[in-house]
């Protein structure tokens, strides 16, 4: 036999061999060959919008104003003498408590040849003493203040009412007052008093929160931040503010139902910081789009990769 017909022959049968091979490889591994492809081929045609949810719940919101604030002392007079004379023997320090009646020292109207029993000087009010006006042997008129007494049982913080938010302010409303010198207490008061006329000048409205201040913990001349509750709702459902995007002119959120977007306009409420009310659109439970929704189009597939409770 010639030798280019032996190898022709050789080439031949190395080649069915080769071939059979491959089809028995392929007949034993076809079905993870096939799968492998089909999860190949939905890797690169997955087109889902991944989101993070929000689980809405139900909760509590208060609307509130956020104001600054003076404290001042609920009350304070300033004592003058009835007669004129010398200051004599003053009884008090600044800081002492005083009762109504107590005496705080006593003016001597003597003069030469005349004889007088000294006329005492006492605190028309309960309370502490703010302030000495006068020392000991000065002449005084009756014209002249001498002592400054405060009633520290309950202070005030006076804050000034914006223009435009009057309408919501009324007697009652619950206030949290906070200051700097207590940065970690809240302290609770109510607003007692509103004047009867607005500031032409700030175009503001100057309300007073009274504050039980039995310890003297607050002192008159503090400043602080006046949280005002002017409307409060428990029982509503709340979601992040941040999940609502404003399209057309209306404010809409994404919910994830299965795994779709379905777009809601829901009826909005209460703000309270970072979180809103909802009145309708939204139920306890439903998941709604808080990272990722600027995306996102009504009925558009999407994988769920946070939720928050």
């Amino acid at each position: 036999m010639k030798k280019w017909l032996k190898r022709l022959i050789i080439i031949i049968v190395l080649l069915g061999v080769f071939g059979g091979l491959g089809f028995t490889g392929y007949t034993r591994y076809k079905d993870k060959i096939e799968t492998f492809a089909i999860k190949r081929g939905e890797e690169e045609l997955d087109t889902s919008i991944p989101v993070a949810v929000h689980i809405a719940r139900d909760g509590k919101v208060d609307e509130s104003l956020l104001l600054f604030g003076d404290i001042v002392p609920n009350t304070e007079v300033n004592i003058f003498s009835t007669v004129p004379g010398k200051v004599k023997d003053i009884a008090v320090k600044e800081g002492d408590p005083v009762e109504k009646g107590s005496v705080l020292g006593f003016i001597d109207r003597s003069e030469a040849g005349l004889t007088f029993a000294p006329t005492p000087l006492e605190s028309t009010i309960k309370g502490v003493v703010k302030e000495i006006l006068v020392e000991d042997g000065a002449y005084i008129t009756p014209q002249v203040p001498l002592f400054q007494i405060i009633n520290m049982d309950y202070v005030e913080a006076v804050v000034h009412i914006p223009e435009k938010d009057i309408y919501k302010i009324r007697k009652g409303l619950n206030a949290e007052i906070r200051v700097v010198s207590f940065p970690d207490r809240t302290f609770s008061g109510r607003v007692d008093r509103l004047s009867p006329v607005v500031d032409p000048l700030s175009r503001t409205l100057e309300a007073r929160i009274r504050i039980n201040n039995k310890k003297h913990t607050l002192k008159p001349g503090m400043f602080g931040n006046v949280k005002i509750v002017v409307r409060s709702k428990s029982d509503v459902v709340v979601i992040p503010f941040s999940s609502i995007l404003v399209r057309e002119g209306k404010n809409i959120v994404f919910l994830v139902e299965g795994d779709r977007a379905v777009q809601v306009e829901p009826g909005f409420d209460i703000r309270e910081g970072s979180m809103i009310s909802v009145e309708s659109g939204v139920k306890p439970g439903d998941r709604v789009v808080v990272v990722g929704q600027h995306n996102l189009n009504n009925g558009d597939s999407v994988k769920v990769t946070e939720e928050v409770e």
